[in-house]
C-alpha cells in the first residue's frame, strides 16, 4: 500500500490592517474627487490647474539618462477603485504567475516617465468610456497580461495612452461635447494656453545598439513570413506586406513598432523573455510622441501595429482600454471604411480589433458606427457604400460593420438604460434584413469550396474556403446571427421567407474558423 503523502502547509497571512487602510484611502480619494468635481464647475478660468489625483513629482523625474524601474508610480486616471488596487502586491504574484517576466534588465527612459496625473477633468468627460475599460477580477486585481500595474509595459502604454488622448483633445476644437471652449475662445483665451500639456522632454536615439543585424532581419522574416498575412486578410492591396514597411525607412518609430511587434509574436510562440519586444517598444513609443501632431499615415500606422501588440499581450477583457487612444486619435483625424489606400487599410484593422474588443465585454465599438462609412446616421447611405464597392473584401468588411451594428443595437444607452421596445423592434428587423441578404447575395470569392458535414464523432462541420476573407467573413456573419436571434423580440415573428437557421446551426458553423479574428 502506497505510504500517504502528509498535507501540505500553508501560512495564513492577517491582511486586516492592509483592508482598513485602503478602505480609508479610497474614502480619502473619493472626497478629494467630489471636491475637485465642486471646483470644476464653479470656476472654468482655473481649468487648467485642476488634476486628478495630484500629487507632487518625485525630485528624480528631472534625472538625465536612464534609470531602472522598481516599483514604478501607477497612475490610473479611471477610478479610485482601481487606483487602490493597483498598490495590491497580489498583482505582483499574478504576474509571475503569468509567465511574465522580470523587467529589471530594460531601463525606462525617466522621459517617458511623465506624469499622468496633470489630465483636465473636462478632457475625461470627453472620454467616458475611460472609466470602464480597466478590466478587474473578482478579487480587484487587473487582468492586464503583462500590462499589469507595477510593470514597466504598463507604464509605457499608460504614457502612450495619455499623450494619444491629450492630442485628440488640442486638435479637435469643434466637438460638440466642449461647449466651453467657445468662451473661452470669446475672451481672448486660446485652447492651447488654458490646457495643462505633458512634456515631451528631448529624446537623444538610444547609444545602445537594441539588435544586431543578423536579428532585424530575422525579425523583418518573421513579419513578412508570420504577421503580415495575419493584418492583411481582408485587404487584397496587402498593405502591411508590401505598402507600410516601405514606409518604415523614413519613419523609425514605424519602424521600431514593427519589429517589437515581431519581437512579441515570438516571445509568444516560443515562451521567450519579453525584454527584447520591451525595448523595441519604448524605442517606438519615444520616438512616435514628438511626431503625434503631425497626424501622418506612418504615425497612425505605427499607433495601429502597436495596438496589435498590445493585444497579443494583454488580457481580453482590457482589449479596450489598450484602443481607446488609437480610436479617438482616428476618429480625429477622420478616417474611415472608405478613404482608400493605406489609412483605409489600417482602419478595418483596427476596426477588427475594436469589434472584437465590444463582443467580449459587450459593449459598443470605440469609433462609433455612424462614423464608419458614409458619416451619417442612415444605415441605409452605409448599406449602399458596401454594395456598390467593388471587390469581395468590401463585402467581408461589410459583415464586420454589421456586426458593430448589433452590438450599437444591444449595448445599453448610459443616458437611457430602459429600451424602448417599439424602437428596437424597428432597429431588429430592418438590421436582421440586412444580416440575411449579406449572407444570400454573397459574392462567389465568399462561398465554401467544400463541406464535409457533422457527424458522431466531429460535432463540428468542416468547411473549406479559398481566402481568409471568406473564412473571417463567415465567422463573423454568423457571430452576429447567433446575437441578433438570442435577443429577438417576443413580438417579432419572421415569415417563411426570412426564417433563420437555429442558433445551434450559426454556433456550428462559427466555431470552424477558431483563428480569425
Amino acid at each position: 500500500m502506497a505510504r500517504r503523502r502528509q498535507p501540505r502547509e500553508f501560512e495564513i497571512l492577517d491582511v486586516t490592517d492592509e483592508v482598513i487602510r485602503d478602505y480609508n484611502g479610497a474614502e480619502t480619494e473619493e472626497e478629494d474627487n467630489e471636491t475637485s468635481d465642486d471646483h470644476a464647475r464653479a470656476s472654468t478660468s482655473g481649468r487648467s490647474n485642476l488634476i486628478v489625483g495630484g500629487r507632487p513629482r518625485a525630485a528624480n523625474n528631472t534625472l538625465s539618462g536612464y534609470v531602472s524601474i522598481q516599483r514604478a508610480p501607477v497612475v490610473d486616471i479611471s477610478s479610485p477603485t482601481s487606483q487602490r488596487q493597483t498598490e495590491n502586491a497580489v498583482a505582483d504574484l499574478l504576474y509571475f504567475s503569468q509567465n511574465g517576466q522580470s523587467h529589471s534588465s530594460v531601463d525606462i527612459d525617466p522621459a517617458l516617465q511623465v506624469s499622468m496625473e496633470a489630465i483636465p477633468i473636462d478632457m475625461i468627460t470627453d472620454y467616458p468610456y475611460i472609466d470602464q475599460m480597466q478590466a478587474f477580477t473578482p478579487e480587484g486585481i487587473s487582468e492586464d497580461g503583462i500590462f499589469l500595474p507595477g510593470s514597466a509595459y504598463h507604464e509605457l502604454h499608460s504614457t502612450l495612452r495619455n499623450h494619444l488622448i491629450q492630442e485628440t483633445r488640442s486638435i479637435a476644437p469643434t466637438r460638440s461635447t466642449t461647449p466651453h471652449i467657445e468662451v473661452e475662445s470669446s475672451g481672448g483665451v486660446s485652447l492651447e494656453e488654458t490646457e495643462v500639456t505633458i512634456p515631451i522632454q528631448e529624446f537623444q536615439p538610444s547609444q545602445t545598439l537594441l539588435l544586431s543585424q543578423q536579428e532585424e532581419c530575422s525579425l523583418w522574416k518573421n513579419y513578412f513570413d508570420e504577421i503580415a498575412p495575419w493584418l492583411d486578410k481582408f485587404d487584397r492591396d496587402r498593405h502591411f506586406q508590401q505598402i507600410i514597411p516601405t514606409m518604415s525607412k523614413d519613419n523609425d518609430h514605424l519602424r521600431y513598432s514593427m519589429l517589437a511587434l515581431s519581437a512579441r509574436q515570438l516571445e509568444l510562440k516560443h515562451t521567450l523573455p519579453t525584454n527584447r519586444s520591451l525595448a523595441l517598444y519604448q524605442e517606438a513609443i519615444h520616438m512616435l510622441l514628438p511626431h503625434l501632431p503631425t497626424r501622418g499615415t506612418a504615425v497612425i500606422a505605427t499607433c495601429v501595429i502597436l495596438c496589435v501588440l498590445e493585444m497579443l499581450s494583454c488580457s481580453p477583457k482590457a482589449w479596450q482600454r489598450h484602443l481607446d487612444g488609437c480610436a479617438s486619435l482616428m476618429e480625429a483625424v477622420g478616417i474611415n471604411g472608405f478613404v482608400g489606400g493605406t489609412e483605409q487599410a489600417l482602419f478595418w484593422c483596427f476596426a477588427r480589433m475594436d469589434i472584437c474588443g465590444g463582443l467580449i465585454s459587450s459593449v459598443r465599438t470605440l469609433i462609433p458606427i455612424c462614423h464608419w462609412a458614409s458619416k451619417t446616421l442612415s444605415i441605409e447611405n452605409d448599406v449602399e457604400l458596401f454594395k456598390n464597392a467593388p471587390t469581395f473584401e468590401d463585402w467581408a468588411n461589410y459583415a464586420v460593420y454589421l456586426t458593430a451594428q448589433v452590438l450599437d443595437l444591444l449595448a445599453a444607452s448610459p443616458t437611457d438604460p430602459t429600451r424602448d421596445e417599439a424602437k428596437f423592434r424597428t432597429r431588429w428587423l430592418k438590421l436582421w434584413k440586412y444580416i440575411s441578404e449579406w449572407y444570400q447575395e454573397r459574392p462567389a470569392p465568399l462561398h465554401s469550396i467544400m463541406t464535409i458535414p457533422s457527424s458522431e464523432s466531429s460535432p463540428f462541420p468542416t468547411i473549406l474556403y479559398s481566402n481568409p476573407a471568406a473564412m473571417s467573413g463567415n465567422q463573423m456573419h454568423h457571430a452576429a446571427s447567433i446575437l441578433m436571434l438570442q435577443n429577438q423580440p417576443s413580438t417579432v415573428r419572421l415569415g417563411h421567407a426570412s426564417k433563420p437557421r437555429s442558433i445551434l446551426w450559426h454556433a456550428r458553423q462559427c466555431a470552424t474558423a477558431v483563428d480569425c479574428w
